[in-house]
């Protein structure tokens, strides 16, 4: 009777590979998704449970710090929302060049 399967290193690479591929990028995907996710929710609670895109802007332009990695109770406990309204209270720091560039641009001071 002749031979129904060929089982050799060559028929068995192509799909252990595909396998390996496929596992690797269902992992990547779930680990960078809950990564996403526990990133918006430290922010959210930096901001006092809703983002505040000012708030997220200025933090990537680092005006303002990250978040700390704390529990909701204990950043309320050690201030960390009043240490932000201070930061945002203060408004944006700008030297004397950037003042005399915003005054020929005709821009105000609280813009």
């Amino acid at each position: 009777m002749a031979r129904i399967f060929n089982l050799n290193s060559r028929t068995l690479t192509a799909p252990i590979a595909a396998l390996t591929m496929a596992c690797l990028l269902f992992v990547y995907s779930r680990t960078s998704i809950q990564a996403a996710k526990r990133n918006a929710q430290r922010h959210r609670e930096a901001d006092g449970g809703q983002i505040n895109w000012r708030n997220e802007s200025l933090r990537q332009h680092g005006v303002l710090g990250r978040p700390e990695d704390q529990e909701p109770v204990k950043q309320l406990v050690l201030g960390a929302k009043s240490r932000v309204d201070q930061v945002v209270g203060k408004g944006v720091s700008r030297n004397k060049e950037e003042e005399a560039l915003r005054a020929r641009m005709g821009k105000r001071k609280g813009d």
